[in-house]
């Protein structure tokens, strides 16, 4: 049985009484990283993030994750840090650490992203209400990554861009399609090089698949509508016109939400809606 969690514990809080350490996540498929601190925090923030430490419990105490992980007292303190900085925890003197709630992480963190990936972990929300915030948040985003990118890109992004289109226009069924486009929409959010872009790529990665299994599952209209539309994209930032890549992409988001609208997949106050008229450059 493992020892009750932290130290002077407030009863009001549940503590992680039971962590079980053949449920705990050991190191992941890829190989270890570099340093043992590194190590600690990857376990023990994939299971705050996979829920197998409980938010608002407390973490169990130094003397057993100390057996678990055989590392030093300092290098343990070292990675309660580092998750404490990602808002995972908070480690306060004498009440012992708690586990944040979701609400407090840091979500655009690489290492976050990346756990809950590992885990298979969705945004929490109903699968419509995450969709309208994805369409939210890119058409805050993708119409000026675009203009970036028909500044910015480079013959590599380019490159990469070209190869997701054809892809597109290779693919026989549906989910290659998606792929493609999945691999479109991320290479033109590099190409912009704007270094907060990318956290935001990552974090609506997962969300955008979905969007696209909802969108994106007539073949047909994949070839006939949704490919020259990623095409007027994809010229517009060859040509270096960033105006004329705003426009492509706010075009293009404009029939992804009456995709959606078609197929019943928005909610209350989410309804589809086209983009605000454009004002004429001055």
């Amino acid at each position: 049985m493992v020892p009750p969690c932290g130290s002077g514990v407030d009863r009001r809080v549940q503590d992680n009484k039971y962590y079980d350490m053949t449920l705990a996540s050991r190191s992941s498929s890829r190989p270890f990283k570099r340093s043992l601190k590194d190590q600690v925090v990857e376990s023990l923030g994939g299971d705050i993030v996979a829920g197998r430490l409980a938010p608002g419990a407390l973490l169990p105490a130094e003397d057993v994750l100390l057996a678990r992980y055989d590392v030093s007292r300092t290098v343990l303190r070292e990675a309660v840090n580092v998750l404490a900085a990602k808002g995972l925890l908070d480690p306060r003197p004498k009440r012992g650490t708690v586990i944040r709630p979701p609400s407090d992480w840091s979500q655009l963190d690489p290492d976050i992203l990346e756990w809950r990936e590992a885990n298979g972990i969705e945004f929490p929300g109903a699968e419509e209400v995450v969709l309208d915030q994805l369409m939210e948040i890119r058409r805050i985003v993708e119409p000026g990554a675009a203009a970036l990118a028909a500044v910015r890109a480079t013959d590599s992004d380019l490159a990469l861009m070209r190869a997701a289109y054809e892809g597109m226009e290779r693919a026989t069924v549906a989910e290659a399609f998606m792929e493609a486009d999945l691999a479109f929409h991320l290479a033109c959010l590099s190409a912009g090089h704007n270094d907060f872009l990318l956290p935001v790529a990552h974090a609506i990665r997962s969300a955008m698949m979905t969007s696209l299994r909802v969108t994106n599952r007539d073949p047909h209209e994949n070839r006939s509508v949704s490919l020259p539309l990623h095409r007027a994209v994809l010229d517009a930032i060859i040509a270096r016109d960033p105006a004329a890549a705003r426009a492509a992409m706010e075009i293009h988001l404009d029939d992804t939400e009456q995709r959606r609208a078609r197929a019943g997949r928005v909610t209350p106050g989410g309804a589809a809606r086209p983009s605000p008229p454009r004002r004429p450059d001055p």
